[in-house]
C-alpha cells in the first residue's frame, strides 16, 4: 500500500497539476488525492503547497519526493536482482554438470527406478518426427566378465602387441563403472526426417540422459574410442549393421570431484547474423550451379 502511495507522489512530481499527473500515472485524481493525504498523515507534515490546485511541494514534500524516487528505484533494482537470482538458480544444475571419469565413480550407481527416470528424460529430448533414433543397452553385473573378455579380445585385434597392462585396462573399462550402458544410434532410413536431424535428436537424448543422471545425484560420462568401430564387438553386443555404437555411458556415485575446467564463454559460440551487402547477394545468385531452396 505504501509503495503505491509513493508511486502516486512521484507521478505528481512529474506533472504541474493534478489532472496531468493522474493521466501520466494512469490513476484517478481521487486516488492521487487520497494517496497524498495518507502520506501527509503518515509523516505528520504537509507535502503540498496550499491552494485549490497543485502549486508544488513544500520543502518537506521535496525531501519525501526525493526519498520516494530513491526508494522505488532501489526496490526495482532489488526485484531485478532477485529475478536474475531465481533464473540462475533454475538452471544451476545445468551449469554445474560435469563429466566424471569412471575412476572417480563408486557404488551405488543408479537403480532400476533411476534408470527408468533417466530414460524418460532422454525420451523428452527434441525428436523430429518422434522417431527415437537411438536405444540403450545395459550391462548388468552378471555379464560384466563376459563383456570384459570381449573388450580384451577387441584390444588384441586392434593391437596384437598390447601389453598386459593395456589388456588389464581394457577389461577394467567393462568392470569398473557401477552402472554401464551402451548408447546406440539407430537412424531410420525410410523416414522423411534427414539423417543429420536424426543424429541431432540422438545427441539431444544423450544430453538429457547425462543431465538427468546429474540431477539425480550421480556422476556420468560417455566414452567412445576405437572399440566403438569394431564390427566384431558391435555384432557381439547386438549392434546391427545399420546402427552405430556411439559410446559407453558410465554412471555411479561421485567419490572425488573432477578438477576445475575452463569453459568457453557465451561470446565464443554466439553471433548475430547480418544480411550481406546487396552486391555480395547479387554475386552469390550468379554463382554457376547455385540454386534457391
Amino acid at each position: 500500500m505504501v509503495t503505491s502511495q509513493l508511486r502516486c507522489l512521484v507521478a505528481l512530481g512529474q506533472a504541474r497539476h493534478l489532472g496531468r499527473a493522474a493521466q501520466a500515472s494512469q490513476v484517478s485524481q481521487l486516488e492521487l488525492s487520497e494517496s497524498i493525504r495518507a502520506l501527509e498523515q503518515e509523516y505528520g507534515r504537509p507535502l503540498l503547497q496550499p491552494g485549490p490546485r497543485f502549486e508544488g511541494f513544500t520543502p518537506y514534500g521535496e525531501q519525501v519526493l526525493a526519498w520516494a524516487r530513491n526508494f522505488l528505484q532501489d526496490s526495482e533494482d532489488l526485484r531485478r536482482e532477485l529475478r536474475a537470482s531465481q533464473q540462475e538458480s533454475a538452471i544451476a544444475p545445468l551449469l554445474e554438470r560435469r563429466s566424471v571419469s569412471p575412476k572417480r565413480l563408486r557404488a551405488p550407481g543408479p537403480g532400476p527406478e533411476h534408470i527408468d527416470l533417466i530414460l524418460q528424460a532422454a525420451l523428452r529430448a527434441p525428436d523430429h518426427g518422434g522417431l527415437h533414433p537411438w536405444r540403450v543397452v545395459e550391462f548388468r553385473d552378471a555379464q560384466r566378465a563376459a563383456l570384459a573378455d570381449r573388450f580384451e579380445a577387441e584390444k588384441r585385434r586392434r593391437d596384437p602387441l598390447a601389453s598386459p597392462a593395456d589388456l588389464r585396462r581394457a577389461r577394467e573399462h567393462a568392470t569398473r563403472p557401477p552402472v554401464l550402458l551402451a548408447f546406440i544410434v539407430v537412424p531410420r532410413p525410410r523416414s522423411k526426417v534427414p539423417a543429420r536431424e536424426q543424429w541431432l535428436g540422438a545427441g539431444a537424448a544423450l544430453g538429457n540422459l547425462l543431465n538427468a543422471a546429474h540431477q539425480l545425484g550421480f556422476g556420468a560420462i560417455m566414452l567412445s574410442g576405437e572399440r566403438c568401430f569394431d564390427r566384431v564387438l558391435g555384432a557381439e553386443l547386438g549392434v546391427k549393421p545399420e546402427e552405430f555404437l556411439a559410446g559407453f555411458v558410465s554412471l555411479g556415485s561421485v567419490v572425488e570431484a573432477p578438477p576445475p575446467r575452463n569453459h568457453a564463454l557465451p561470446g565464443q559460440v554466439w553471433s548475430a547474423w547480418m544480411p550481406p551487402p546487396a552486391a555480395q547477394a547479387t554475386d552469390a545468385q550468379q554463382v554457376p550451379g547455385a540454386r534457391s531452396l
